[in-house]
C-alpha cells in the first residue's frame, strides 16, 4: 500500500517540473564527469581563438608525426594513377627552382630529415643541400587554405585528386587546410570511393567534410541556377567555421574534377599570393576530335582584358588581345576579365565582407545577361573592388588521361615528336632549348625570371562579350544571341584593381 501511494504521488508531479528536475540532474552529472580532457585536440584559426567545444568522453588521439608520415607515404605512393609521373624524375634544376620558389608556402617547421617537398617533386638529397638550408629556419605559417570541390561521376579521377590533396596539405600544413567536398547525383561508385578516402584523409589529421546527395538537376531546372546552388553547397563549411569557431581563411582553392599535379596547385597559390589577386586560374584543355589535338576548353567563361571571349583553339590562336597572346606564347601570367578553367584560387574577402558575393544566376528580369555562374562571380569581384584576375598558362589541366598525356609529353621524346634538332645552348635553359619553346611541353619546364615578376593590373573593360543561357531544361548550350554587355562603372575605375587584402608572402 505504501509503495502504491508513493507511485501515485510521483505521477502527480507535473511534466514541466519533472523535465526541470531531469535537466538539473543532467547538469550536475556533467559537472562531476567532464566530457573533455586537456588532451582533446581543438582545431582553431591562427587569427581568432576558437571557442572550446565539447568532444566525446573518450576522444580519439591524433596520430603521431611519424605515423602521419607513414600513412602519407603509403597513400601518395599507391593512390595516384594518371598523375603519378608528373613530378617523378624531374630534372634536378627544376626541383631546385621549385623548392626555392615554394618554400614560403611551407606551413610547418620542416623536419631535420629530407624535405617532404623535395621528395614529392622527385629530387634527391645530394642536389638539394642549398634549398634545404634556405628552408631550415622557416617558421610555421598561419595562412589558412579552404579547398572547395564539386564532384559528379568522378570515380576515375578521385584517386589522383586526393593524392594531390594529401601532398599539398603536407606542404601547406595539415592544421592550415580544410577540405570541403560536395558530391551529388553520381550514378557510378563515386560515393563509395569518397567514403574510403574520407577515412584515409582523416587518418593523417586533415580536416575534411564530405557531403553527398542523391539530388540531380531536373529536366526543367535552370542549369545556371542549379550549378550555383551546387557550388554554394561546397562553401557551407566556410561560413559555419566562421560563425561557430571564429575561424577565417586567407585563400580559397575551388577545384573541378580535374587531374592536377602537386606543383600545379602550388604555382596557382604562389601566383595568387604573389600578385594579391582576386581570382587566379589555370588553363584547361579538352580533346577536339576534328582537329585531332587538345584545345583550350573553358571559353564560355574566360574573357581577355578587353572583354573578348577566348577561343576553343590550340596553341597561339586562343587570345585575340595581342599583348595577352604574346604573354600566352611565352607561358607568362596574363591579366583577364574573367576565368575559371578547372581550378580557381580566390581571395575570400568578398565572401566575408559586404557586398557579400556568392555563386548565383543572372538577374534576367533586370536585364543582366545570363552568363555562367563563374562569369558572374568574376563580375561581382570587379564590382566589389577585387578585379585583380589572372591566368597562369604554365598550369595546364586535363579532365582525362588522354589529354593529360598529350599536354605533358615526356622530355626525352619531345624533340623527336616535334622534329626539332638542337643547334646549341644549354640543355636546361628554357630560352635556348627547342623542347621548351613548344606550347605543350614537359611538366618540369624551367622557370624564367619573367614568371616571377608581379603583374601590372589595369581597370576592366567597359563591355564584355556574353552569350546567354536563358532557358531551363536540357539545352545543349547557350540559347540567346551573344551581346556586348555593359559592365558597372565600378569595374572600369582604377580602384577596382587596388590591393585591398594583403595576402603576400615573404620572398
Amino acid at each position: 500500500m505504501l509503495k502504491a501511494g508513493v507511485q501515485q504521488q510521483l505521477r502527480r508531479i507535473p511534466v514541466p517540473v519533472a523535465l526541470a528536475i531531469g535537466i538539473l540532474f543532467g547538469f550536475i552529472f556533467a559537472r562531476i564527469l567532464p566530457w573533455t580532457t586537456s588532451t582533446t585536440p581543438i582545431w582553431r584559426s591562427g587569427h581568432i581563438p576558437s571557442k572550446v567545444r565539447q568532444q566525446s568522453r573518450q576522444p580519439i588521439q591524433l596520430p603521431t608525426v611519424d605515423q602521419r608520415a607513414r600513412v602519407l607515404e603509403l597513400l601518395t605512393t599507391l593512390s595516384p594513377h594518371y598523375t603519378k609521373e608528373c613530378t617523378r624524375n624531374s630534372q634536378p634544376l627544376y626541383v631546385q627552382q621549385a623548392l626555392e620558389r615554394y618554400s614560403p608556402l611551407v606551413g610547418h617547421n620542416p623536419p631535420a630529415s629530407n624535405s617532404w617537398l623535395a621528395s614529392l617533386l622527385g629530387g634527391g638529397s645530394a642536389e638539394l643541400d642549398h634549398a634545404q638550408a634556405v628552408r631550415r629556419d622557416l617558421q610555421a605559417s598561419e595562412h589558412k587554405y579552404f579547398f572547395a570541390i564539386n564532384l559528379y561521376n568522378s570515380f576515375d579521377v578521385i584517386p589522383d585528386l586526393f593524392a594531390t590533396l594529401f601532398r599539398v596539405a603536407a606542404i601547406l600544413g595539415y592544421h592550415n587546410v580544410f577540405v570541403s567536398i560536395y558530391e551529388n547525383g553520381s550514378s557510378d561508385q563515386t560515393k563509395a570511393l569518397l567514403r574510403i578516402f574520407d577515412a584515409l584523409t582523416k587518418s593523417v589529421g586533415m580536416r575534411v567534410m564530405i557531403r553527398t546527395s542523391m539530388r540531380t538537376r531536373g529536366a526543367f531546372n535552370h542549369r545556371i541556377e542549379y550549378l550555383a546552388e551546387v557550388r554554394n553547397a561546397a562553401f557551407v563549411p566556410l561560413h559555419e567555421l566562421r560563425d561557430s569557431e571564429g575561424e577565417y581563411f586567407d585563400t580559397i582553392i575551388f577545384m573541378n574534377d580535374i587531374l592536377p599535379c602537386v606543383d600545379d596547385l602550388l604555382e596557382l597559390i604562389w601566383q595568387s599570393r604573389r600578385n594579391n589577386a582576386g581570382i587566379t586560374c589555370a588553363a584547361d584543355y579538352m580533346y577536339h576530335e576534328e582537329i585531332g589535338s587538345p584545345v583550350f576548353y573553358d571559353n564560355w567563361v574566360a574573357r581577355d582584358i578587353n572583354g573578348t571571349a577566348l577561343e576553343n583553339a590550340p596553341f597561339e590562336r586562343i587570345f585575340h588581345h595581342v599583348p595577352s597572346s604574346q604573354r600566352w606564347q611565352r607561358h607568362l601570367p596574363i591579366q583577364v576579365q574573367s576565368c575559371w578553367n578547372g581550378i580557381a584560387v580566390l581571395d575570400p574577402a568578398p565572401f566575408y565582407s559586404p557586398p557579400h558575393v556568392r555563386f548565383r544566376m543572372a538577374r534576367i528580369t533586370e536585364g543582366e545577361c545570363s552568363a555562367s555562374e563563374c562569369s558572374l562571380i568574376c563580375n561581382d569581384y570587379w564590382e566589389a573592388g577585387y578585379g585583380r584576375i589572372m591566368m597562369v598558362p604554365r598550369v595546364k589541366l586535363a579532365y582525362d588521361s588522354k589529354v593529360f598525356d598529350i599536354i605533358h609529353p615526356t622530355r626525352r621524346n619531345l624533340t623527336a615528336i616535334r622534329g626539332y634538332k638542337r643547334l646549341g645552348g644549354l640543355p636546361d635553359d628554357p630560352r635556348t632549348d627547342p623542347q621548351d619553346r613548344t606550347w605543350f611541353g614537359p611538366h618540369d619546364r624551367l622557370f624564367t625570371e619573367e614568371e616571377s615578376e608581379p603583374l601590372g593590373f589595369i581597370p576592366g573593360p567597359s563591355h564584355v562579350w556574353c552569350w546567354g543561357w536563358d532557358g531551363a531544361g536540357d539545352l545543349e548550350g547557350p540559347d540567346v544571341d551573344p551581346i556586348w554587355e555593359k559592365m558597372p562603372n565600378k569595374s572600369t575605375r582604377p580602384d577596382a584593381v587596388q590591393v585591398r587584402h594583403d595576402r603576400s608572402m615573404a620572398l
